[in-house]
């Protein structure tokens, strides 16, 4: 499945796991063809993106973070994927909270278990937002 994601382009293998090793040849082949040096290949759980070199989830949060409605707020970044480890550190960077879903190493402060769990985590903590909200209205 090829998905546009605007600057770049993923390439999802997860229903034919079997053709990883084709995908990444080809594109690895028809990327050196072009002769640019301005292209990059990020590997991820079963997709391999293709983008401008040095453009990350890592400086998209850092440049998303400077701009309204995101500045002066605390980013908290969830990923279960290699090139979420970009996004962590940089969320790190910047006073954040990186959450890393799901086994592996990672340079993320926290870790949940599952999807599951990330969906438990933000029920309990929109729960906490709208307790909050009722008191402050009925104080």
């Amino acid at each position: 499945m090829l998905e546009d994601k605007g600057t770049t382009i993923a390439i999802h293998y997860r229903h034919a796991p079997r053709l990883a090793g084709h995908v990444h040849r080809v594109v690895r082949e028809h990327v050196a063809n072009t002769g640019s040096r301005s292209i990059s290949l990020q590997p991820g759980k079963a997709v391999l993106d293709i983008g401008p070199k040095g453009r990350t989830k890592g400086t998209a949060i850092l440049e998303y973070m400077v701009e309204r409605p995101f500045a002066a707020r605390v980013p908290i970044f969830v990923g279960d994927d290699r090139s979420d480890e970009h996004g962590f550190a940089a969320v790190r960077v910047i006073g954040g909270y990186g959450v890393k879903v799901g086994p592996g190493p990672t340079c993320a402060a926290y870790r949940l278990k599952d999807v599951a769990a990330v969906r438990r985590w933000l029920a309990a903590a929109l729960s906490v937002i709208h307790e909050s909200h009722r008191e402050l209205s009925n104080a």
